[in-house]
């Protein structure tokens, strides 16, 4: 029975933090009254789960990475050519732009030190597949590996910042950011 217990209530918090992730992403400086209300529970309740709401940033920030690493894993960078492993990784991670978006905004975040680290790690595997690319003559030598990977962050902020304005497809973002970082923006070099 304990373990039913220990489930339910895991699986509640992983929908309060699906709830709040919502929120957060229009409303980023939604208080913690405000989060249970779209919760449709009591302060309170929602004070069970987390205890203030640099505790609940965090369970998100940590969830969002969890998801992140789970998405860049079952994507397999490892397998295939680095080009069809990172259109692989960046349909993966296009989708989860409703749980990720306000965490790129949350300074909150960058205050603590272990986040950072972790979410440091969550980007080894990328920084390794745009190293392969470049040590096959897929992608750019010019470039630091740090660079891409910073650029595709930035790349994948913007495509959830015009899926959030309502200026692109959901079903359409993924593309469209594939086909802006290989292609670029210039129809033929002057």
């Amino acid at each position: 029975m304990h373990d039913t217990d220990t489930s339910l209530k895991d699986a509640r918090r992983i929908e309060l933090l699906n709830m709040a992730s919502e929120l957060l992403a229009t409303k980023p400086t939604a208080s913690l009254a405000e989060i249970a209300e779209y919760a449709g529970i009591g302060k309170a309740t929602l004070h069970r789960y987390f205890a203030s709401r640099e505790a609940l940033i965090l369970a998100l920030g940590y969830r969002a990475l969890a998801l992140v690493t789970q998405a860049i894993s079952a994507s397999q960078p490892e397998q295939g050519s680095a080009t069809e492993a990172l259109k692989r990784i960046i349909e993966a991670l296009v989708p989860l732009g409703d749980k990720l978006y306000f965490l790129l905004r949350e300074p909150l975040l960058e205050t603590h030190a272990d986040f950072v680290a972790a979410e440091s790690a969550s980007q080894l595997p990328i920084l390794a597949l745009i190293q392969r690319g470049q040590a096959s003559g897929e992608f750019k030598h010019d470039l630091s590996a740090e660079w891409i990977v910073h650029y595709l962050d930035y790349a994948l902020f913007a495509t959830w910042q015009s899926l959030y304005d309502g200026n692109l497809a959901r079903r359409d973002a993924a593309r469209v950011l594939i086909t802006t970082l290989f292609g670029g923006i210039v129809t033929s070099p002057s």
